[in-house]
C-alpha cells in the first residue's frame, strides 16, 4: 500500500489533501509539521512520496527538500502550497522537487502524484536495465574470448586485442609475442594483404575473404577473414576489427573433392553455413546449405521474400531490420532468430548480414548457421539449472582455488549464508573444527588428481549450529582434461546421524539388558541353589547324627542357609514392590543413633567372624529427625551388609553428622569401610539393579546385586540421596543424606 508523508501545519489543509488522494489511491499516511518529526518519519515511516507545504511557522518546504535529498533522494517530493510564483517554483524544481501543486488547484494533485510515482518506477526500471546491460556485456566479453572464430582489433602499428583463437591459429603464447613477430610476416602474399587493406579503406569492410597465411613457425594455413574499418571524421582509417576462421582443413578437403569429382564448385556452394543474398523483391541467391536448412529448393526460394521463411514469432522484427539495411540504415549485423522450414519444422539460426552490390543492385548478404542443436543444449542447460536450483541437496561450485562461485537454494536454506555472502568465500567458512584434518587432506588429494571424493563433514551453519553433511565432490574438466572448477553435491544428514545414534544406543541398551539378564539368572541360580543345597545336605546328614552337638552344628548351617535364602527372596520382593510403586514412607520422629546401633547388632556376629571392628559415632546427643524408620533401617542394613561383605580386614565405621545444603538441613550418615573399594568405572553403575563388581558364576562375592539399588531407592523415598567416595584397595564411604524434616518438591512428596 502507498505510504504518504504530509508536511503541513494546517489540519484543514491536510484533510483536504487526504480527501483528494482518496479519490484515486489506497494509502496510509503520516502528518508532521516540525523538522524533528519530519526526520523521524523519514527513518521510521519510510514514505513512498512526500507532500510538503512551502512555508511553515518553524520549518519550510525547502529545508525539508534538502533533508530529503540527503536521506531519501529517490523519494518523490511534491510541493503543495497556497501560493507560489514562477521563480519560487523553478527554485523548488532545481532543488530537487518532483513537482508543485497550488492548494487552489488541488484537482491536479492526484495527476502529479501519479506522474511522480511513475517517474520513480521508470528510474528504478532503468537502473535494473543498466545492471542487466552490464551483465550482458560481461557475458558477451566471455563469449568473444571463447569464440570459435579468431577475433581481433588492430591499427597500422600493432594488434590491440585478440582472443585465444587468434593465438592458437598463429601459434603464439600471447599478444606480445604476436606483435613482436609482426602481422606482416604472417602473410604469404603481400598483394593479398594489400587487397584486404584496400577493400576496408574503400568499402569499410571485407567479408569472407579467403587468404593464404602462415603460422609463426612457417606452417601454411588458409583463413577466411571478415573485417570492418573504423574511420575518423576526415575518413582516415583508424583501426580494423575482424574475425578469422581457419579453413585450412576444409580447403584441403574441398581440393580433394574437386580432384575426385573434376568439378569446380564455388565457395558458397560448399560452405557449411547457408549464404543468402536478397533485396526488397526477394532472394537473389541461395546456396545449397541455405536450401538444406529451409527445406525449400533453390527454385522455390528464389521466388520468395526473405522474411517469408522466418518464424511468425520473429517475422516482423526481421522484416523491419532487413528493410532498414536495404535502405542503408545502420542496423545490428548479427542476431539469432527462428526459421520455419517448408515442412513446418522450427530451426534456430545465427544470422550475420551486411550490404553488398549484386548484379548491379543494392542488396544484403547474410550467412546462416543452423544452431538448433546448440539451442537445444542451451535449453537443456537451463532445464538442468532449474533442477539444480530446486533440488533439496546443496550444490556448490568453486574455482580451482576452492573459492565459491555458485550455491543453490538448498545450500542457502541449510547453511543460512546467502549467495552474496558465500560468493568468493572458501567453503572453510562452514568448518566446525570437529572434522579430522586428514579428511580434508584426502579430499584435496583426490579431487586435484581428477578423482571424485565421497565423505562426511561436521560443519557449522551461519548461526553457529553444527550439522552433519554427506558430500560428493568432483572436478570439472575442459576438453583438454584440465581442471577448471570443482562441484560438490551435499546432503544434510544430521537427522539420519541422530537416528543412527539412537539405534546404536538402543542396541547397546538391549545388549546390556541381555547381559544383565544372564548375570541375574546366574546370580539367582547361585543364590537359590547354594542355600537350598546346604539345607537339603545338612538335613540329610542330621538323620545320621550320633550326638546332640552334631545336630546343633548342622542346625546352625541350615539356619544360616535359610536366612540367606530368605534375604534373597526378600530383596526380590522388595524391588518388585518398589517398581510397582506400592512403598510409601510413614513419617515419625526417629532418633538416629539407636537405629544405627540396632542395625550394627544384626551384623556384629558376622563382623566378629571376620575379625572386623564395627562401631558408630554421633557427636549430637539425641539426634532426631522426621522420617520413615523402617526405610532408614533397611537402607542402613543393605549398606552395612555391603561394607562387611567387601571388607576382609580393618573396620566398618558408621558416623552421624549434620549438614545444610541449599538452606535445607540434612542428617548425614557415613558408612566407611577399609575394604576392596570400587573402581571409578563401576561407581557409575553400582546403584543399578542387579549390578555387582563381579558378575556371573565366577564372581567372588555372594549376592544378586540389589542391596545398593534398594538402599538408594529407600533413601530417595525419604527425600534424600546417597553419595559415594571410593578408591580401589583403600575402602569406600557411602554417605546417606536425609532431610531432618519433610519438605516440598522432594521425591518424598512425589510419592504421597
Amino acid at each position: 500500500m502507498l505510504k504518504v508523508l504530509i508536511l503541513e501545519d494546517v489540519r484543514d489543509d491536510e484533510e483536504l489533501i487526504l480527501r483528494h488522494l482518496k479519490r484515486d489511491f489506497q494509502f496510509t499516511h503520516q502528518w508532521v509539521e516540525t523538522e524533528s518529526d519530519f526526520r523521524k518519519a523519514l527513518n521510521d515511516f519510510e514514505p513512498d512520496i512526500i507532500l510538503s507545504d512551502y512555508s511553515l511557522p518553524q520549518f519550510d518546504g525547502m529545508q525539508a527538500l534538502k533533508i530529503r535529498n540527503q536521506q531519501m533522494p529517490e523519494t518523490p517530493f511534491i510541493v503543495v502550497t497556497g501560493s507560489i510564483n514562477e521563480q519560487t517554483a523553478v527554485q523548488c524544481i532545481k532543488s530537487g522537487a518532483t513537482d508543485y501543486v497550488t492548494k487552489e488547484h488541488l484537482d491536479r494533485l492526484n495527476v502529479a502524484v501519479r506522474n511522480a510515482l511513475e517517474q520513480k518506477k521508470t528510474r528504478e526500471e532503468k537502473e535494473i536495465a543498466q545492471k542487466q546491460l552490464l551483465e550482458s556485456l560481461e557475458r558477451f566479453r566471455k563469449f568473444v574470448e571463447n569464440d570459435i572464430s579468431g577475433d581481433y582489433l588492430e591499427n597500422d602499428h600493432e594488434v590491440l586485442y585478440c582472443n585465444k583463437r587468434v593465438l592458437e591459429i598463429f601459434d603464439f603464447e600471447n599478444l606480445e609475442e604476436l606483435n613482436a613477430f609482426g602481422t606482416r610476416n604472417l602473410h604469404v602474399s603481400e598483394s593479398k594483404r594489400k587487397e584486404i587493406f584496400d577493400s576496408i579503406t574503400r568499402n569499410g569492410y571485407v567479408r569472407n575473404y579467403e587468404i593464404p597465411m602462415q603460422t609463426s613457425k612457417g606452417k601454411p594455413i588458409i583463413l577466411l577473414e571478415n573485417a570492418y574499418g573504423e574511420f575518423d571524421k576526415e575518413g582516415k582509417l583508424i583501426q580494423i576489427q575482424g574475425y578469422l576462421f581457419d579453413i585450412t582443413e576444409r580447403r584441403r578437403a574441398e581440393e580433394e573433392v574437386r580432384k575426385s569429382e573434376r568439378l569446380f564448385r564455388s565457395l558458397s556452394e560448399n560452405m557449411a553455413a547457408g549464404v543468402v543474398i536478397y533485396n526488397k523483391e526477394g532472394f537473389l541467391f541461395v546456396n545449397p546449405a541455405a536450401t538444406e536448412i529451409t527445406e525449400y529448393s533453390q527454385k522455390e526460394m528464389l521466388g520468395m521474400n526473405f522474411w517469408e521463411v522466418v518464424h511468425p514469432d520473429h517475422r516482423e522484427l526481421i522484416k523491419k531490420r532487413g528493410m532498414q539495411r536495404l535502405n542503408n540504415q545502420e542496423v545490428q549485423k548479427n542476431y539469432t532468430f527462428k526459421l520455419l522450414t517448408k515442412t513446418g519444422k522450427t530451426r534456430w539460426i545465427n544470422f550475420t548480414a551486411g550490404r553488398i552490390e549484386f548484379m548491379g543492385k543494392q542488396a544484403a548478404i547474410g550467412t546462416v548457421f543452423d544452431i538448433t542443436h546448440e539451442k537445444q543444449i542451451e535449453f537443456e542447460v537451463k532445464k538442468l539449472s532449474t533442477v539444480v536450483e530446486q533440488t533439496p541437496l546443496s550444490v556448490v561450485i568453486t574455482d580451482i582455488d576452492g573459492n565459491i562461485e555458485y550455491v543453490n537454494r538448498a545450500f542457502i536454506s541449510t547453511t543460512g549464508y546467502t549467495l552474496q555472502e558465500a560468493k568468493n568465500q572458501n567453503p572453510r567458512i562452514l568448518q566446525s573444527g570437529k572434522t579430522r584434518k586428514e579428511v580434508y587432506t584426502q579430499l584435496w588429494d583426490s579431487i586435484t588428481s581428477g578423482k571424485t571424493w565421497i565423505g562426511e563433514f561436521i560443519n557449522k551453519k551461519k548461526n553457529g549450529e553444527e550439522y552433519y553433511e554427506y558430500a560428493v565432490i568432483s572436478p570439472v574438466m575442459d576438453e583438454q582434461g584440465n581442471i577448471t572448477q570443482y562441484a560438490a553435491i551435499k546432503e544434510d544428514i544430521t537427522e539420519r546421524k541422530r537416528m543412527e545414534a539412537e539405534v546404536l544406543h538402543s542396541k547397546e541398551i538391549a545388549e546390556e539388558a541381555n547381559r544383565l539378564k544372564s548375570a541375574f539368572l546366574a546370580n539367582m541360580s547361585h543364590e537359590l541353589r547354594t542355600p537350598l543345597n546346604g539345607i537339603l545336605g545338612f538335613s540329610e546328614l542330621m538323620m545320621d547324627a550320633k550326638t546332640i552337638e552334631e545336630t546343633r552344628e548342622m542346625n546352625r548351617f541350615i539356619y544360616e542357609s535359610g536366612q540367606r535364602l530368605l534375604r534373597t527372596l526378600r530383596l526380590i520382593l522388595d524391588i518388585s514392590r518398589m517398581e510397582a510403586g506400592s512403598f510409601r514412607p510413614s513419617y515419625q520422629t526417629v532418633e538416629l543413633l539407636p537405629v544405627v546401633n540396632k542395625v550394627i547388632e544384626m551384623f556384629q556376629q558376622e563382623a566378629d567372624n571376620k575379625d572386623l571392628q564395627i562401631r558408630s559415632f554421633c557427636p549430637i546427643e539425641h539426634f532426631t529427625i522426621e522420617t520413615d524408620e523402617k526405610f532408614l533401617s533397611d537402607a542402613l542394613e543393605h549398606l552395612i551388609d555391603n561394607a562387611i561383605k567387601f571388607t576382609t580386614e580393618g573396620s566398618v565405621t558408621i558416623s552421624i553428622s549434620e549438614k545444610t545444603e541449599h538452606k535445607i538441613p540434612y542428617a548425614v550418615i557415613d558408612i566407611t569401610d577399609t575394604g576392596i573399594g570400587i573402581s571409578e568405572e563401576n561407581q557409575k553403575i553400582i546403584f543399578e539393579d542387579f549390578r555387582q563388581e563381579s558378575e556371573g558364576y565366577g564372581r567372588t562375592y555372594e549376592g544378586i546385586g540389589l542391596g545398593l539399588s534398594l538402599a538408594k531407592k529407600y533413601v530417595e523415598l525419604m527425600g534424600g540421596y546417597i553419595r559415594l567416595k571410593s578408591k580401589v584397595n583403600l575402602g569406600s564411604t557411602f554417605s546417606i543424606h536425609i532431610p531432618v524434616s519433610p519438605y516440598k518438591n522432594s521425591k518424598t512428596d512425589a510419592t504421597k
